[in-house]
């Protein structure tokens, strides 16, 4: 074993670069190892641990043979060299045990490194830090969302060899406009590069468990001085009507902008909807699970909605007169808001990205119609078959109104929830 070592450790000092080769390797191997199993809240300690100590190591064991045959030509070539190394016992076989002990270990780094490199890759804090500026508006809402548990991966990469290489190369042009700032600001939504709905949210969300109805509680404010609450109760007919009739059948329709706002054809079955003059060309799609819970993982914010949820969670005082009011005027004209509770500045922080073009209302909501038009692109009434025939628009379809604007509704102290 001894010897074996001491065969290598000639080896390593017959040329400079052999050496420094020998050098780059030990070092970068000694402080992956002692690093791999450190945790550092930095978003460029992954980098250095999982792609840059990695690459020192190749690139130290490249330099090793290159510095060995540049040995052997200044030597007279390989078997002169070969003269120069120990000769205690047979040179080939310390040698052969030299190598095959450099490679075992060679190849057993590498290989921690390889996997501990992908799972880095493919965990949240590397998609929503490491590119900070880029990603940390997503990253930001995300960190809110009701599916901050699940990582990114799951719902924009998938499972599978064919996944993995496809979303690689997309991450490596990614990074070629990263380094030459050519990306979008804002980043547009990854409409036309997701998965379809029942590769992703009926992984957990099963059709079967999507037919309850729900009760949904809105709670606003008034602009008055005291904040006056006015809430509202109503029973969503998620299951029997709303699920029902958007995912049992067969609907595609046809859309003129990038958003997906504007919607000029809808076709149901045999029926196709159209506003007037309106031709169904066009980028067609069928809908899916997205096409309404478009923003489920990275929600912005309005003004108002940011402001009536903070009142709601306790974080802004309603005994402050013009509470509401004063604070959603400071979020909209960004003025003010030294005079603001030190949340309302938090409030335009997480919402509006000002280096990355991203203000209030950049990204649409489609679930609901409260912030945006939501259902309205295709329940507005303006699509009509030939005959006339618009799409639905009566209320009492998706929902049932319990209780409307009222400061304290009798329903939610029946059910024990006020």
């Amino acid at each position: 074993m001894f010897s074996s070592l001491r065969t290598l450790l000639a080896l390593s000092v017959t040329h400079w670069l052999t050496g420094f080769g020998v050098v780059v390797t030990t070092a970068s191997a000694i402080a992956f190892l002692v690093l791999l199993f450190q945790r550092v809240a930095n978003p460029y300690f992954g980098i250095v641990v999982f792609f840059i100590l990695p690459a020192l190591f190749v690139v130290g064991l490249l330099l090793m043979p290159v510095g060995v045959f540049l040995a052997s030509r200044r030597h007279g070539g390989v078997r002169q060299l070969w003269e120069h190394l120990p000769v205690e016992h047979a040179r080939a076989g310390r040698f052969a045990w030299a190598f095959a002990f450099a490679t075992l270990a060679n190849v057993g780094i590498l290989t921690v490194a390889a996997y501990s490199g992908v799972e880095h890759m493919d965990s949240s804090e590397f998609c929503g830090t490491t590119c900070h500026m880029v990603m940390q508006p997503q990253y930001v809402r995300y960190q809110k969302s009701p599916h901050a548990r699940v990582a990114c991966v799951d719902c924009h990469i998938g499972s599978g060899a064919t996944s993995f290489i496809q979303y690689k190369l997309a991450g490596a042009r990614q990074f070629v406009r990263l380094t030459t700032n050519t990306y979008s600001k804002p980043i547009p939504p990854a409409l036309d590069h997701l998965r379809p709905a029942a590769e992703t949210c009926e992984h957990c969300h099963s059709r079967e468990a999507s037919r309850e109805d729900n009760l949904k509680v809105i709670r606003h404010y008034d602009n008055d001085e005291q904040s006056t609450p006015k809430v509202t109760v109503l029973l969503l007919r998620v299951g029997s009507q709303i699920h029902k009739a958007h995912l049992e059948r067969d609907i595609q329709y046809v859309y003129k902008d990038a958003t997906r706002q504007e919607i000029p054809v809808v076709i149901a079955g045999d029926k196709t909807y159209a506003v007037k003059d309106a031709a169904a060309t066009g980028p067609a799609r069928k809908m899916d699970c997205m096409d309404c819970h478009n923003r489920t993982g990275h929600d912005f914010e309005t003004p108002d909605s940011a402001v009536d949820r903070a009142i709601a969670e306790g974080r802004i005082d309603r005994s402050r007169p013009f509470a509401r009011r004063d604070a959603v005027a400071g979020l909209k004209e960004r003025s003010g808001l030294e005079r603001q509770p030190p949340v309302v500045r938090m409030l335009l922080d997480e919402n509006v990205f000002p280096n990355m073009n991203i203000q209030w209302g950049t990204y649409p909501n489609n679930a609901g119609h409260e912030k945006f038009p939501g259902c309205f692109r295709c329940h507005g009434g303006e699509q009509v078959t030939k005959t006339g025939e618009s799409i639905s628009q009566d209320c009492a379809t998706c929902h049932e109104l319990v209780a409307v604007e009222e400061q304290d509704p009798k329903i939610l102290k029946d059910l024990g929830l006020q």
